[in-house]
């Protein structure tokens, strides 16, 4: 697997159908991190594209799982930060492991800070410009330079020019 104008370090563990990563240019993915391209759960639409400049710190845990995750340009990911597209169904009489999995997928838009050790779960949208804290849980709609905190992570405040 070759990405000629992004940097992957040689301990970030690549498992799945390496044709459904896009890389634009200057991205960084630094290791040891784990990226899972893989369908499963009734879904097949795995997918993971990081647009132009984005940097992932150490430790990140990004989980396609049947649905797409799109990553903005220009994004900062600090070190531990997980994102999964899709969840377990959790219907009660069928074991959780035998149910099919939920979900759309994450987008991130441009500009967006998620700090270290957030996680970023299913369906989450996050608007440009956004800042996630340490230790967040996102679920949801997030708007555009909302500055979240928390688990579920809630606004508290706004980004503004200066």
């Amino acid at each position: 697997m070759t990405f000629p104008n992004a940097l992957v370090s040689s301990d970030v563990r690549i498992t799945g159908d390496v044709s459904r990563l896009v890389l634009a240019d200057g991205v960084s993915i630094f290791g040891p991190s784990v990226i899972v391209l893989l369908d499963g759960g009734g879904l097949s639409g795995s997918r993971l594209e990081v647009g132009e400049g984005t940097f992932i710190g150490e430790f990140a845990n990004l989980r396609t799982a049947g649905a797409p995750i799109t990553i903005g340009a220009r994004c900062l990911l600090g070190q531990g930060v997980t994102i999964v597209g899709t969840n377990h169904g959790t219907r009660l009489g069928t074991p959780i492991v035998d149910q099919e999995w939920v979900g759309s997928g994450v987008e991130i838009g441009d500009d967006v800070w998620i700090a270290s050790n957030s996680i970023i779960v299913a369906g989450a949208r996050i608007a440009s410009g956004a800042v996630i804290a340490a230790n967040s849980v996102v679920r949801g709609d997030v708007p555009e330079n909302a500055i979240m905190a928390g688990s579920p992570a809630r606004q508290v405040g706004e980004r503004r020019p200066g």
